[in-house]
């Protein structure tokens, strides 16, 4: 479903806000009440659905994230896993749709109150055509993001050459994991403690693997007594074995 629309504001008071949007920082605060003006005003209560995959995406606008956070979700291969991108205030999320990529398959919810500012797609575009700054903060944004996923990737390959699926699960477990003092008496004394366990997908698109695999990784780890299951969370029994296992070949 989609939110309720905004109580009614003042255009100075919009185009305040709008001011927090990295891409539009260098715009005049004439610009900014105009397309404040402009702008679809809703609000969101924490984990509201903004729009469902199949919904038609964006539905023809540029959506500003003015303030809370917003979790975007998109399938990524054809075994169903699905990348998973938090934008926080400040951002934005359906410009995409004028460099023509289809994003009909993306899902909106917001992580938090959320409150965002829908601009028609053809506005935007004809911002992009008019003002220079917007373009390069967009594409110096494109840039940034680019470079953080190439130094990623190649950190990872580097922190565990021939690792398997399994083995970069557990080595994210342990990078995850924190001491916790045991409950009561000595029991669990030196335990490690996931305290909320990414889903499955998640954890599968952040170690390009797939969902099986990381389900089969920490099955194993609970069926050896090396883990247990906590909800929300995953207790570390031995974080030598852990190691042991994580670093073998």
């Amino acid at each position: 479903m989609f939110g309720t629309d905004r109580a009614a504001q003042t255009s100075p008071d919009k185009a305040r806000s709008l001011r927090g949007i990295r891409i539009l920082a260098d715009l005049e605060p004439k610009e900014l009440a105009l397309l404040a003006a402009e702008c679809n005003w809703r609000s969101y209560a924490r984990n509201d659905i903004i729009f469902s995959a199949g919904q038609g995406g964006t539905r023809g606008d540029v959506v500003f994230v003015v303030s809370g956070s917003v979790r975007l979700a998109r399938p990524t291969g054809p075994n169903g896993r699905i990348s998973y991108v938090d934008l926080h205030a400040g951002g934005q999320f359906g410009e995409t749709a004028i460099l023509g990529l289809d994003d009909s398959d993306l899902a909106a919810i917001a992580r938090e109150d959320a409150l965002i500012a829908l601009l028609p797609e053809t506005r935007f575009s004809e911002l992009l055509a008019r003002q220079e700054s917007v373009s390069r903060a967009l594409l110096f944004q494109y840039a940034k993001l680019l470079r953080a996923r190439e130094a990623a990737t190649e950190a990872a390959s580097e922190s565990q050459p021939g690792a398997t699926g399994a083995q970069r699960v557990y080595a994210e477990l342990l990078a995850l994991a924190e001491p916790r003092g045991p409950a009561n008496g000595a029991e669990g004394q030196g335990d490690l403690f996931v305290a909320r366990l990414p889903r499955h997908r998640e954890l599968a698109d952040r170690l390009s693997t797939t969902e099986e695999v990381v389900a089969g990784a920490i099955a194993e780890l609970v069926r050896l007594e090396i883990a247990q299951r906590d909800y929300p969370g995953l207790r570390i029994k031995s974080e030598a074995a852990l190691r042991r296992i994580c670093e073998s070949r």
